[in-house]
This record gives structure tokens, sequence and C-alpha cells, in this order.
């Protein structure tokens, strides 16, 4: 067998270094294409309440007011600020997550090229672009991006002072705890539990524990108007709990996998029948040479597990995008796991199992993402603006307005008028017994399905218009009076 003299090592090096340059590139656009196109859409519900009753109320409302989970504190003030210099504009808004959210994958994304590979970075820029959950909340004006980019530099700044010891690195790790805990209460959990990582350390234990005491008061402070809230939010009734055993399981049925097959939404119900998935799953994760060394082992699980187990013990309802911040180690891992396996068949020239996983695992992320892609930046997650802006060109204004939706106080307020909410079958026959020109507004989504016959009354005018989530339409019907 001949062996390449150097000319051909060199054309060889060139045309790698190309493809890699070429592949991030290629990822690079995806990933800033599907982020930064169409944020102009209107706001869906959980945006908008909180851009109706915190951004635009203030500081005193954001800091001091009821809190709610939908009030991601510093989103919140970041947002009220934005408004005072630009007035409000939910491209600006949604800024504020996904300036952040791009920033936090490439942070990640440069550590991994540097520290393992071109292909672990490139791997964890596919799965951080594709991931359909990522997709969905990160685009949105609320927190989501601004703890996914903390979280990055938490890891990150973890795992590189483990290395080599700098006393920089653990102020970054705590300004990236403290504003991830002040985004998303929750996130502390993550935040204390990498933080004891980093005091077992004896080179890092005086500066984590000065950064920790630093950070302590500036967290208790800041959320101390709430502390009451924050206690009975934890008993929310939107979610599911983690419970028995399936808590085992949860870093990857309940954060990993929701996020690189679902938008948000959908709440994931552990079985027997996903157990497989789980397996092959962790197959991948468990070859990451990340997890040979103690220290990135712990730093990158850590977070994930106290935090499982936290909710899990609290019994809080959880979902998915709850946990999306937790997916930068999970990913992490994923990526340079799949990356190690596929560096080791391509070596060895040999394709077991795990190497079949890893490929199936890529096309089915791939496969699932697609549609996503180009709907999520062409149609609005709600189109309940939408649906007052055609009511408001369509209907005169004393036409009134009839909304089977499940928030009809988002179409009032894009509206600025009141609507009725029938809800009862008599409120329904109602409807088609009005003496004048009305309105019936429905979404299929949460209400059960009715059948409103005058929508198909002689004179009736339909306005279906498509939305990405959350039933996938709101219809519009202009129905004539009865006669």
């Amino acid at each position: 067998m001949s062996e390449l003299g150097p000319p051909g090592r060199l054309s060889r090096g060139r045309a790698a270094a190309a493809l890699i340059a070429a592949s991030y590139a290629l990822l690079g656009s995806l990933l800033c294409w599907s982020r930064f196109v169409g944020l102009n859409h209107g706001y869906s519900s959980d945006e908008l309440m909180t851009v109706r009753d915190y951004v635009t109320t203030g500081p005193h409302e954001i800091l001091v007011g009821h809190y709610i989970p939908n009030n991601h504190e510093l989103f919140s003030l970041l947002g009220w600020a934005t408004t005072l210099i630009v007035g409000e504009s939910e491209v600006a808004l949604r800024l504020w997550s996904v300036i952040p959210f791009v920033a936090g994958v490439i942070i990640v994304t440069a550590w991994l090229h540097v520290r393992l590979g071109a292909l672990s970075g490139l791997l964890f820029l596919f799965l951080a672009t594709a991931s359909p959950l990522l997709l969905d909340i990160t685009r949105q004006a609320r927190g989501y991006g601004l703890a996914f980019l903390a979280m990055g530099v938490l890891v990150v700044a973890a795992l590189e002072a483990v290395r080599s010891p700098r006393s920089w690195m653990i102020v970054a790790f705590c300004v990236a705890g403290v504003v991830g805990t002040w985004t998303l209460p929750h996130f502390g959990i993550a935040f204390a539990a990498t933080g004891l990582v980093l005091l077992t350390k004896r080179e890092l234990r005086q500066a984590t524990a000065i950064g920790l005491a630093a950070s302590l008061p500036a967290i208790v402070v800041w959320y101390a108007p709430h502390l009451d809230d924050l206690v009975s939010s934890s008993r929310q009734d939107y979610g599911a709990r983690i419970d028995g055993a399936w808590i085992v399981t949860a870093p990857i049925d309940q954060i990993l996998m929701p996020g690189l097959r679902w938008i948000d939404e959908v709440l994931v119900d552990p079985s027997l029948g996903l157990l497989g998935f789980v397996a092959a799953l962790g197959l991948l994760i468990g070859s990451s040479p990340l997890l040979r060394a103690r220290d990135s082992a712990l730093i990158l699980g850590a977070g994930v597990v106290a935090t499982v187990l936290t909710l899990g013990i609290m019994r809080t309802n959880v979902a998915p995008r709850f946990f999306s911040f937790l997916l930068v180690p999970l990913l992490i891992l994923l990526s340079s796991g799949v990356a190690a396996v596929l560096a080791r068949s391509v070596a060895t020239r040999r394709a077991g199992v795990r190497s079949i996983i890893a490929v199936a695992t890529l096309g089915l992320v791939a496969l699932f993402s697609a549609p996503y892609l180009e709907r999520v930046t062409q149609l609005p997650r709600e189109a309940i603006q939408d649906a007052a802006e055609a009511i408001r060109a369509s209907a005169p204004a004393s036409a009134p307005v009839l909304a089977y939706v499940p928030y009809p106080r988002d179409l009032e307020f894009h509206l600025g008028r009141p609507v009725e909410t029938p809800r009862t079958p008599d409120d329904l026959r109602r409807v088609c017994q009005a003496p004048r020109e009305v309105v019936f507004v429905s979404q299929p989504w949460l209400l059960p399905p009715v059948r409103v016959p005058c929508t198909e009354r002689d004179g009736a005018r339909h306005i279906r218009i498509r939305q990405y989530a959350r039933g996938e339409e709101v219809n519009v019907w202009l129905i004539p009076p009865a006669l």
C-alpha cells in the first residue's frame, strides 16, 4: 500500500479544511436564517402575557409585582428598557432572545472545535440549529435565549477552569450563573450544583467560594419580593410531574428527546416503549470522551441531575421548555459522543452498532426539523393578531365578535375592544340567531370541537389563517344576520 507524500498530505489537509469551513458556513447561515427571518409576526399568547403584563408596565411590576413563571425577569427588564428607546416592536424584543441564543451556540461550538475537534463543533452547531424545541422558543420574546447563553458560558467557563485554573473563568462562571438565575429561577439549581463540583478542586476552591458568596445575595435580593410566589408557582398546573423510577430516564426522555423531536406544547409520557430510544441516545452520550474524565463528567452532568432530582422531589409540573437550558450540556455530550463514534468507524473502516445509531439519529433529527425550519420562519406561532387585522378589514366596528378560542383576552388586546366568549351549546346557538352580522372566531386547540351551522349559511365568509403551532390555524367567519 502506497502512502501519500508531503504534497499529497498537504492537498488532503487543504481539502479537509475547505470542507470544514464550508460546513461551518452552511450551518451558520442556516442558524442565522432560522432565527432572524420572520421575527415581525404577531406575539403568541405566552409572549403577549410577558409583554402586556410586565414589559409595558415597567420595573416595579417586573421585580415587585405578582410573580408568575411567564415573567422571565431579566428579559422583561431588558425588554422594558428597549421599548423606552425604540418603542414596542416584536422584532426588537425578540432579538433579546435570538442574539443571546446565537451567541451561546457560537461559544460552545468554538470551544468544542478547539478542544475536541471540528466534527464535534459541527455536530453541536447542527443539533442546536435543528432542534425543533429550540427553534420554537428561542425566537420568542421570552428569556429562553438568555438562559441558553448563560448555560453555555457557565459550562464552558467551568470546563476551562478545571483544565487551567484562572480566576477570570470563575468570574465568567458566576456572572453566567447569576444572569441565568435572574432569568429563570430554577437555573440556580444547575448553577449551585456545578459550583459544588468546582469547590471540590483545591486550586479553585477559594475563587469559587468567593464567587458563590457574592452571587448568592445578588440572587436572593433579586427574588426576595417573590419568595411566596415562587413557592406557589412551583405548584402550577401546566405540565406533568416526573414520577417514580422515571426520574432516572428523565434527562433523556424529558429533555433531550423532546428537544430533538418536537416544538413546545408536547408533554412526553414516559413508557417502556421509549426505553429503546433512551438506550440508543444513552449509548451515544456514553461514547463522549468528556465522560472519561471525572471533572468534565461532573460539570456536564451535575446541573442536569440536580435540576431533575429537585423538581422531581418537589413534585413540580414541568414541560420540556422549562429544561431547555439543560440542552447545552446534553447536546455537548451527544455531539462529542457521535463525533467519537463516527471517527472510530472511519478509522477502523467498520460500521458498528453505535455508528449505525449515530447516523440514524442525525438523519431523524434532520427529518423532524426540516418541516419546522420552513414553517417557523414563514408563519406566526399563533395568528390571533392576524385574525384581529382580518376582522378590522372585513367587518364593521359595530359587529359583535364571538371568540371560541383558548385565550380570548389576546384577541381583545389586538382588537382593542371586548369580545364575547361562547362556551355552552346555548351560547353557540345564539351565534346563529343574531339579528345582525356577527364575527365568529375559532381556534382548534384545547377546546372541544364544535359545529356552528350558520358558518355554512348563504353569504357567510370564511377566512382561514395559518399558524405553525397550537392547532395550526385560526378561522374567522363573517356570518350574515338570521332571517
